[in-house]
């Protein structure tokens, strides 16, 4: 890396230092390739949540999902969008009607299964 930057390796290590403890690096993480771990099902599910006051409870609730890879508020006619990975149809069956919808607050979800991924990228480019 420091070749690539021009920079000494004790310069490159004190700079990541930096950043770590700056907190623009969070962690750093192994990337997996989830069909060969028996993750072969993508989804995102929209979330209409009846009221904002059980929308702190849902959150939650997600949170202890493993299933559950992200969790987003979104404009428009639903409140949250979450990204999920699952094994198969039958353990997406189980999340959404046993661990999703029986959440307190929930009124409704649309779900989108994904066929095939163009494009999935794990970082941003920095100038």
């Amino acid at each position: 890396m420091a070749e690539a930057v021009g920079l000494t390796a004790p310069s490159v290590h004190e700079r990541i230092r930096k950043m770590e403890r700056g907190g623009y690096i969070r962690g750093y993480v192994a990337l997996l390739d989830e069909r060969k771990l028996g993750h072969d099902v993508t989804a995102f599910v929209e979330v209409f949540i009846e009221h904002p006051r059980y929308e702190a409870g849902f959150i939650q609730s997600v949170r202890d999902l493993d299933e559950v890879l992200e969790c987003h508020h979104i404009t428009g006619e639903f409140s949250l969008l979450l990204k999920v990975r699952v094994a198969d149809m039958g353990a997406f069956r189980r999340l959404l009607i046993e661990k999703l919808n029986s959440v307190r607050g929930v009124r409704q979800t649309r779900t989108l299964i994904v066929l095939a991924t163009a494009k999935e990228q794990h970082r941003i480019k920095i100038a």
